[in-house]
Formats: C-alpha cells, sequence, structure tokens
C-alpha cells in the first residue's frame, strides 16, 4: 500500500503542471509567542534555530532545529500562504533527524486567520540522513490561508526546499462506479471501471483546454482501488473519462466490496459472483416494522465469519441488504445497541441457483429514545455509529449524517492527561486550561479522558476549566465523587472506553448544541450492558432542586439486552455513599422502585445498577439538592506581586503590566511605575510586562517554579488535598522581570 501510494504522489508530481508555492521566507521563520498558533507548544528559550549551507540537501540553504531540553518539541512556522478550499495539495521536502522524529503539518485558516482545521502529519522521518517526505491534503471548505509548521522531537533535526504543490482544484461530486463480473480459468477475476463525470482536476499543461474549449479533459488523473478480499489493482490513470482496475479472487466465493479514491471524492461497487448464493435480509422494529440499522454477521459451518465490506465484523446494514455468499449452511445474527433485543440467531441453508431471505426483527427492550434519552460516541463514520445503533457521532472530520447527528469531535493528548473535544476540530500540546478556553471560544466543549497526574487539578481550580470526566475507572469515579462533594458540577461521561456508552437526556429535538449542552450538564446515564434511570418527579440527573421538601425519588433498571441477562443489585447513592440497597434476589429482567428524599441541607443523589455479576454496571449523573446560600466553588484568584529589573543596570522606565487570558484577551491592565507591583488575576492568566524601547518574556502563572514543584508531585487524587496546597501556593506568586533594549 505504501509503494502504491509513493507511485500516485510521484506520478502527479511527475506528470502534471503544478501551482508552486514555496513557503516563504526561505523556507521558515522561528516562532515567537505573539506568532504562536493556540494549539502549538512554545519554542523553549534553549532552543536554536539556524541556516546552513553545507549541510543542506541539494546544495540549498536548509533549517538546522535543535530540540529543547529534555526532548520537548520544537517547531518552526512558515507565513499564511494562500490556498483554494477544497483544492488537493502535496506538502514536499526534505528532512533529516539525528536521535530525533521530525515531520510537518498545515495549519488551515479562515480570512482572518483563526484556526479551522489542522491537517494529519506527513510521512514520518528518523534516518540521520537525508530523507524525502510528502503527504496529500484536501483543504476544508473555510480555509484560505495555510500555515507549514514543522516539527522535531528529540535532539536536532534539518528540514529543506520544503513547497506546497496544488495539484487539483476543487472537484465536485460525480464520481460513479460500474463493474463487471466475469471469472476467468476458474478464478476469481473482474474488471472495475470508474467512470468520472463533471468533475475537473489538474491537468499537464500541454492536456490543459485552450482557446474557446469549455470542458477540461479528466486525463491523467489517478484513482487510487481499494477491496474488502483480493488483490486489486492499487492505482489506474484515467483515460477517455475512465479507469480501470483487476480485481482477483482465486480461493474466496463471495461478493466483494471495491472502494476508489480521487482526491476527497470517494464510492463503492459491489462485484457480484455468479458461483455464490443471493441472500437478502432486512433488519425492523418488530413493534412498530420501522427500519432499523445495524451490524448483520454471517458466519459458516465453522464459525468463520464471511467478511462483506470494510468493517472489522460483519457488515452495516441499513435495513435492507444484499450479499453473495457460498452454497452452504450459514449463521446469520445482527446486533445493534443496548435498548433493542437482538433477534435470535437464523441458520440457513442456502442452496444454489436460489435467491435466500432473512428477517433480522429487533424487539424495543427500553425506550429510552421516547423518554428524550440518546447516546452517542466519538467514531470515525457514521457507518460505525449505525452500527452500532447511535444517534449521534463526533467525528474527526466534518461531515454529515442522513439518519444521525453529526458533529466534529476527537480525542486530544496533552501533557498531563489524554482529552475529548466536542464541537470544535482543533487540536493541541498545550496545558489543559488554554485548550478548555479555545473549546469553549468555539462554543464546543471539552472533557478529560483520565486523570493521570496532579496537573489536572489546576485545571478544576481554574473553573474546573473543562466540563466532563470519564468516570468508569474505579479511580476516576472516586476522585468525580470527591469533586461533587466539594461543590463542583463536573459532568460523568464515558466516551473513552469502548465498552461504555453514554446516554444523554436531551430536551426537544437534537440539535449539536442542545446535545454538548446537555453533556456539560450532567443530563447523563453511563453504562456497559444495563440500564437505569433516577428521577425526581419530572426532574432527572443535572437537575438542582431546592432542599428542604419532601419528594418522591423513582429509579427504573433493565437487565442488558440479552435474552438471558438479568438485575442483581441497586443502589441508591448520597454524596458518594450508599445510603439504600436492594438486592434481587429474584434476578428479575425489570424493576422498578420508590423512596422518599429529603435533605435541608446541600447534597447529591445518583442510582446504580449491577448485571449478573459486578463487571455490568450503568450508573445515572447525580440529582443536586441546594440550599439559598449555596456557591459552587469559583475559580481560583492568583496573587501576583512582580519586580522589573534592568539588563543594563540602567534605570527601571515607566511600565505596564498586562495579565492575558488563555486566548489572549486582556483581563488586567495596570502601571508599574517604581518596578514593583502587585495584581489579584485569575490562575491561568500570562503576565506580560511592556517598556518603551525594551523588551521582556512573558510569564505564564502556571509555569511558575512553585506551582510546578506541587504539580509534580505525587498525592491521592480523591483526597484533593493538592487542591488546598494550589489555592495557598497561588497567593503568593512572586515573578521577576528582567528588561533588555529592543534590537
Amino acid at each position: 500500500m505504501i509503494r502504491a501510494w509513493h507511485l500516485f504522489c510521484f506520478f502527479f508530481l511527475s506528470l502534471t503542471t503544478h501551482l508552486w508555492a514555496d513557503v516563504p521566507n526561505g523556507g521558515f521563520e522561528q516562532i515567537t509567542a505573539s506568532q504562536m498558533p493556540v494549539n502549538w507548544v512554545p519554542i523553549p528559550d534553549s532552543t536554536r534555530v539556524m541556516v546552513e549551507r553545507e549541510r543542506a540537501h541539494s546544495g540549498k540553504i536548509s533549517a538546522l532545529m535543535l530540540g529543547g531540553p529534555q526532548g520537548e518539541p520544537t517547531a518552526l512556522i512558515s507565513d499564511p500562504i494562500s490556498i483554494q478550499p477544497g483544492a488537493v495539495y502535496v506538502l514536499t521536502g526534505w528532512a533529516r533527524a539525528d536521535s530525533a522524529r521530525a515531520f510537518a503539518r498545515i495549519r488551515w485558516l479562515s480570512e482572518d486567520q483563526t484556526a479551522v482545521g489542522e491537517s494529519r502529519t506527513t510521512t514520518e522521518v528518523t534516518s540521520a540522513s537525508w530523507t524525502q517526505w510528502t503527504g496529500t491534503f484536501v483543504v476544508p471548505t473555510k480555509a484560505v490561508f495555510g500555515r507549514v509548521i514543522c516539527l522535531t522531537h528529540g535532539k536536532e533535526a534539518a528540514f529543506d526546499n520544503v513547497r506546497l504543490h496544488e495539484i487539483a482544484p476543487r472537484m465536485p461530486l460525480g464520481l460513479q462506479l460500474k463493474a463487471t463480473d466475469f471469472p476467468i480459468r476458474g478464478a476469481r477475476v473482474s474488471r472495475v471501471r470508474v467512470t468520472i463525470k463533471d468533475s475537473i482536476i489538474a491537468l499537464p499543461h500541454h492536456m490543459q483546454a485552450t482557446g474557446q474549449d469549455s470542458v477540461v479533459s479528466h486525463d491523467g488523473a489517478v484513482v487510487i482501488f481499494e477491496a474488502s478480499r483480493g488483490q486489486i489493482t492499487p492505482w489506474a490513470i484515467i483515460k477517455n473519462g475512465t479507469a480501470t482496475a483487476t480485481l482477483r479472487d482465486d480461493e474466496n466465493v463471495g461478493g466483494i466490496y471495491v472502494r476508489a479514491r480521487l482526491a476527497h471524492l470517494s464510492a463503492r461497487a459491489y462485484v457480484g459472483d455468479k458461483k455464490a448464493v443471493r441472500l437478502r435480509g432486512r433488519l425492523f422494529n418488530t413493534a412498530t416494522g420501522q427500519p432499523l440499522s445495524g451490524r448483520v454477521i454471517v458466519t459458516d459451518s465453522l464459525g468463520t465469519i464471511l467478511q462483506t465490506g470494510f468493517v472489522e465484523r460483519g457488515f452495516v446494514a441499513d435495513s435492507a441488504f444484499a450479499i453473495d455468499v457460498p452454497p452452504q449452511t450459514v449463521t446469520v445474527s445482527a446486533m445493534r445497541g443496548f435498548t433493542h433485543l437482538p433477534p435470535e440467531p437464523q441458520i440457513l441453508h442456502l442452496v444454489p441457483d436460489r435467491e435466500h431471505m432473512v428477517e433480522l426483527p429487533f424487539e424495543p427492550w427500553a425506550d429510552l429514545q421516547a423518554r428524550g434519552w440518546v447516546a452517542g460516541d466519538f467514531l470515525n463514520s457514521t457507518n460505525d455509529a449505525r452500527a452500532r445503533g447511535l444517534d449521534w457521532a463526533a467525528l474527526p472530520v466534518n461531515a454529515s449524517g442522513n439518519s444521525i447527528l453529526t458533529l466534529p469531535g476527537k480525542y486530544v493528548e496533552i501533557r498531563g492527561g489524554k482529552q475529548w473535544v466536542m464541537g470544535t476540530l482543533f487540536t493541541s500540546e498545550k496545558a489543559g486550561f488554554e485548550v478548555h478556553a479555545q473549546a469553549h471560544l468555539d462554543r464546543g466543549i471539552i472533557g478529560y479522558t483520565d486523570i493521570f497526574g496532579t496537573s489536572n487539578l489546576f485545571d478544576i481550580l481554574a473553573g474546573p476549566a473543562f466540563d466532563a470526566l470519564d468516570v468508569t475507572h474505579p479511580d476516576a469515579q472516586a476522585l468525580w465523587f470527591a469533586l461533587l462533594n466539594r461543590g463542583y458540577r463536573i459532568a460523568g461521561t464515558a466516551f473513552s472506553d469502548e465498552h461504555f456508552r453514554t446516554y444523554t437526556q436531551v430536551p426537544g429535538d437534537l440539535t449539536a448544541d442542545r446535545l454538548m449542552r446537555a453533556i456539560a450538564n450532567g443530563q447523563n446515564m453511563i453504562t456497559n450492558g444495563p440500564l437505569i434511570s433516577l428521577s425526581v418527579f419530572a426532574a432527572g440527573p443535572g437537575n438542582q432542586l431546592p432542599a428542604g421538601r419532601k419528594r418522591r425519588a423513582t429509579i427504573h433498571a433493565w437487565a442488558a439486552a440479552k435474552s438471558d441477562a438479568y438485575l442483581t443489585r441497586i443502589e441508591l447513592v448520597r454524596n458518594a455513599r450508599v445510603i439504600q440497597s436492594w438486592n434481587l434476589k429474584e434476578q428479575p429482567r425489570k424493576y422498578r422502585i420508590s423512596t422518599a428524599l429529603e435533605d435541608s441541607v446541600n447534597c447529591w443523589y445518583l442510582a446504580r445498577c449491577y448485571g449478573a455479576d459486578m463487571s455490568r454496571v450503568a450508573l445515572t449523573n447525580p440529582i443536586y439538592f441546594q440550599t439559598e446560600n449555596f456557591a459552587p466553588p469559583q475559580p481560583v484568584q492568583a496573587i501576583v506581586r512582580g519586580k522589573i529589573e534592568m539588563a543594563d543596570s540602567a534605570s527601571v522606565p515607566k511600565a505596564i503590566v498586562r495579565a492575558v487570558d488563555p486566548i489572549g484577551r486582556t483581563v488586567l491592565q495596570t502601571a508599574a511605575p517604581r518596578g514593583t507591583f502587585q495584581i489579584w488575576v485569575p490562575a491561568t492568566s500570562q503576565i506580560h510586562v511592556e517598556a518603551k524601547g525594551y523588551e521582556t518574556r512573558p510569564q505564564r502563572i502556571f509555569d511558575h517554579r512553585d506551582i510546578q514543584r506541587l504539580l509534580q508531585t505525587p498525592v491521592n487524587l480523591s483526597e484533593l488535598s493538592a487542591l488546598d496546597e494550589l489555592t495557598k501556593q497561588l497567593q503568593a506568586i512572586d515573578m521577576v522581570f528582567v528588561l533588555k533594549r529592543s534590537q
């Protein structure tokens, strides 16, 4: 596959006439704090960047990057480059790395140069000798500029001849696939033909339309082919509007899916088999007859799954399906999620020269959707969401779904933890609170998938800066309960655990904004099989009710959607302690309980249930009871005492002190006429000192040595004593700023 990809890139770069766009400034400029995109790590002070001629590839000037301390990432960035939305670009260059990794990315910018996305990494270079790399990218629709960013992790790396080439302008959809099937000498051979309609691509200069020609030929483009099974021509050149690939499968019988890709266009074809049996089927709701989507699995008599598409197990069916399988005895089963009982597996004896039909009825088990509950997850495609019976999907690309809600979202790895971001596609390697601030600026939400250390506690004091915490792990759940007992209102989710699912109660029609607000508000239930709901009259999880009144709480519980599943225990939890429990010795499949609640103090309740064993569990988010004087913890403010010194022993000039928040807004400005100041600012601030004719490096409170010392000290997170230590230290931040004359 890699060889085919290199051939594809080489063909494009050698055959076509390109719009060449060299990266400005001889390649790069060193990043400064003011030039830094919101999602990249600034260059450490010890980083050195230089140009060299002797060791440069092809005798040109290259940029040499010497890594920061302890292998911290080092980056170089280009000026904004004008690009065409929807066009296809190839980023090429040469790199070498000495005990390091070197790679490049593209940061997509809107017209006002705010970030709207980021490309995937190009081919990575780890060789100490010059190595060529390349990557192909489709420009997002909202992007009109791009910045090329070269990175190194490790000791030393050098880059040379970095170029961005446009290889295809924006292409409208119009890719069609046609397949013909004819076995030859007993082997499984087919021809797959791709027809291009109404698409314009970059062509060799001598083939471009000239004069009064109104149509540009498609000849010279390259189509990439993939097959779900067998061997297929990896790529083919378009000639006279078509491209043809040969498909072989010498050992198997049955249908094969073929996928063709041209830049951002994609289409599939199903290649049938004359020797196979056609199996048709449909998935539906037994109560309403409504068509359902799900994953269908067909196995032979030995239990081998007959793969028929681009999925791990079986294939995804949008209700009706038709596949080709060998004429033998097969077992057909289907699955779609936690709220429908799957159909019983059906054994079929398939006879040649006959079409067979199978019906796969799903019985509603717990109709949570009628109660306003929806489920979703972070996935790679809407296909995955339909297979799991989900109502929404957060995808790492901008996409739309016909039957489900889609919104942008992805996992983000940063120092000190791992996070998910929903509602925006930006990524970052900066400290957590800076990621959170940008997500909220984009009207998105963010949550920790796990808590690695005390550095995450800073983000709690800062707001909390994040909206949710995945709580499937016992340690994360203990931390969550401790934070709830302190008055924090952080939502519990389960997006990072593939065995769990997060259900959210969304009032009204399902929209992206309503979904994100409901998740952040804690209107959630998490489960890996059984289901549970907790309500106080009409109020569900996430609601805040006045304390001091007697109310009736109702708990509904359902066993997992399996014919042999049952419930064993239900618990009512108050302020992290189980105050009532019900051992269900009769092993029911459904259960309903009512109990009285009366509190005159601030507290919270949630419900939990278990299946056949304690590993099968469902957990609601809390319902809160609050007195009139309740107030959640406020973001901690820092007291910063600053001193200004001169590098040349001159008298201290008049200076302005500014506190800047994580997204660049000034939150406080004051004067320091005698070279000292004391300010009270948010803990997430960066302090700038400005004097005419002088410069000095800004300082983040988060980076202060005393704060970092506390954050690097191992603690028991669930005890939260580190929060008190951090709060105390934030009241005594001393900073020294040394002014140097501007160059």
